[in-house]
């Protein structure tokens, strides 16, 4: 049996974790994403928010910025978790390192973690690039965090363009966005995510079908 295995790379506010959870959901696969977070903090020695306040991004820009946004007040005092005796690059190998454990032992969905270009390919792999304009992405993620105003949530989503873009290309040294890099590029916008993950769930269907007889 071919083995099956969906990566989701995502912007910010797209909605490529829902697609993720409900793709994972209803084929019954692993769902992975904050998993790599937990293993890599144990393998580390530090809490998980160290791990995860440096995840997919070179710089602090999640601590910088959507630390003092995430749970309500923006104006609330935010303390950044310590960086750890760890390099950026160190973090980046374990995790992938783990990422790769994982999804070579189990069917799965790997949302975010550079999964489409760390993972090996294989037959059952299928890539998904899911993306959306700015003004479908800033609503939604201010319907996920209490309190954000437009121009807060807009700057936040120009920042983890850019910080995510930066990252890709110094890890990975390829383009985060290039079309060219998955199977399937997608305007999250368009249509309800939870079509969008039907869709996802058949065209991988019909790849690993094509697989199989082939």
């Amino acid at each position: 049996m071919i083995k099956t295995t969906i990566t989701i790379s995502r912007q910010m506010g797209a909605g490529g974790s829902y697609i993720g959870q409900v793709i994972a959901k209803r084929l019954g696969l692993k769902y992975i994403d904050r998993e790599v977070l937990h293993l890599a903090a144990q393998e580390f020695g530090c809490d998980e928010e160290t791990i995860a306040a440096r995840s997919e991004r070179v710089t602090s820009f999640w601590e910088r910025v959507l630390g003092g946004l995430s749970f309500g007040v923006p104006e609330a005092a935010y303390n950044p978790p310590p960086l750890g005796n760890f390099s950026d690059r160190e973090l980046f190998e374990k995790q992938t390192q783990i990422l790769k454990r994982i999804a070579s032992q189990e069917d799965c969905v790997v949302v975010g973690w550079a999964g489409v270009f760390m993972l090996p390919r294989h037959r059952g792999m299928f890539t998904v690039f899911c993306h959306a304009p700015k003004s479908f992405r800033v609503k939604r993620i201010r319907s996920i965090y209490e309190d954000l105003t437009e121009e807060k949530a807009r700057a936040l989503i120009i920042e983890s363009d850019r910080t995510r873009e930066i990252y890709f290309n110094e890890m990975t040294s390829h383009d985060w966005t290039c079309a060219r890099n998955y199977n399937l590029s997608i305007d999250t916008s368009l249509q309800p995510l939870d079509d969008i993950a039907d869709l996802i769930i058949d065209l991988s269907a019909k790849q690993r079908h094509v697989a199989a007889t082939a």
